[in-house]
């Protein structure tokens, strides 16, 4: 039974220790942080390929930029014909 209440109360002060210690909590934040620095740079590289493949298309293909023009503006070309359809609510 002292064997345990040793180890209890070992355990307790080094976890008081460990909480209480300006050194380790400065360190878990520094931690977290990186995690989080680690996984903006993963999106940002992503991003990147993603803009570099839009640039290639648009220096190589025209119709890319024709695309481009017709879904961000709502261009039509001469002689299309624009459909819109209306949804009636029930309530």
């Amino acid at each position: 039974m002292k064997k345990f209440r040793i180890r209890y109360i070992l355990l307790i002060i080094l976890f008081c220790v460990l909480a209480f210690n300006d050194g380790n909590r400065t360190l878990c934040r520094r931690f977290f942080e990186q995690r989080k620095l680690q996984r903006d740079i993963v999106s940002a590289k992503h991003q990147n390929e993603l803009l570099k493949r839009r640039i290639y298309y648009l220096e190589n293909e025209p119709s890319y930029i024709e695309r481009m023009v017709r879904n961000e503006l709502n261009v039509l070309s001469p002689g299309e014909i624009e459909y819109r359809f209306t949804v009636k609510n029930d309530s």
